[in-house]
């Protein structure tokens, strides 16, 4: 390894080697949102097939362009961007939103380093990682202080703890027959929240979704709270509108359901406020 040259291990193991630290950021849009909050300047980003499915670019606040979605990517915008390193996330050791031949195509223009954000890491240990990388790329420490989300936890289990009754469900639209039922314990940030109390409805699942019908939703999850996936693959307004069961939901009737994001921003202040806006809503709820 070359005195001057940059090195971080990922989350396969691998090691990541660049000439120089890297100055020209290409990341999946999670990692984006994510490192552009830690201080870390990205070029650009892609996305995931369910991106490229529903049509539709992740919406992330940022002045950058999208390279595309899922197995198509625009190869004249990704060598005008000239990327030194790709940040990508991985559930189960695959370049997460990029085919194979895409990923390997992208890797020889650029190492690919990945961050594992599903499955047996915790949350604040994904946060972790992405400090450590925001601090290898930048040279200077992050501000995001753990603290904060620290209190926010507190101030949620205070409010399940005045109100222990409360039922919260977390899903995606899947189809119009069928909801996804997102399984806490594989989900980091909600497991998070399920530590600090927050009582879920049961599944029975093992990776990330149960799969069950609308018309048996609200027999078998019942739920004062429903957060509902608001990325583009899920069922929107206008289709739920269009399922009998969804309005027959008491979370529903009563107006208690919250916008989840599967892909949120992962640093302290971010998840902090989702925290907060659920402790809201339960304390609204009681």
């Amino acid at each position: 390894m070359a005195s001057d040259s940059w090195l971080f291990e990922d989350d396969r193991g691998d090691q990541v080697e660049v000439a120089a630290r890297p100055a020209r950021v290409l990341a999946y849009a999670q990692a984006a949102q994510t490192l552009a909050a830690l201080g870390v300047p990205v070029v650009g980003y892609f996305g995931s097939q369910h991106h490229a499915d529903a049509g539709a670019q992740p919406a992330l606040g940022l002045d950058v362009p999208s390279i595309g979605s899922g197995d198509a990517v625009d190869d004249e915008l990704i060598a005008t961007l000239q990327p030194d390193l790709v940040v990508g996330v991985s559930y189960a050791g695959e370049v997460y939103g990029l085919s194979e031949g895409v990923a390997a195509k992208l890797g020889e223009l650029a190492p690919i380093l990945l961050i594992r954000i599903a499955g047996e890491p915790g949350l604040e240990t994904i946060i972790g990682r992405f400090h450590q990388l925001a601090e290898a790329l930048t040279g200077s420490d992050v501000a995001d202080d753990e603290a904060v989300l620290t209190e926010a936890l507190g101030r949620l289990s205070a409010a399940v703890g005045e109100r222990p009754d409360v039922r919260v469900t977390a899903l995606s639209g899947g189809t119009p027959a069928d909801a996804y039922v997102a399984n806490p314990a594989y989900w980091p940030g909600l497991r998070l929240l399920a530590d600090a109390g927050l009582p879920f409805t049961p599944t029975p699942a093992q990776g990330g979704w149960e799969v069950v019908k609308w018309t048996e939703l609200a027999s078998s999850h019942p739920a004062d709270i429903l957060l509902y996936d608001q990325r583009p693959n899920s069922l929107g307004a206008d289709q739920l509108a269009e399922i009998p069961a969804w309005s027959e939901q008491s979370a529903v009737r009563s107006g208690h359901v919250l916008p989840w994001n599967p892909e949120p921003p992962l640093t302290f202040a971010a998840t902090a406020a989702s925290v907060d806006a659920l402790t809201a809503a339960i304390q609204a709820d009681s």
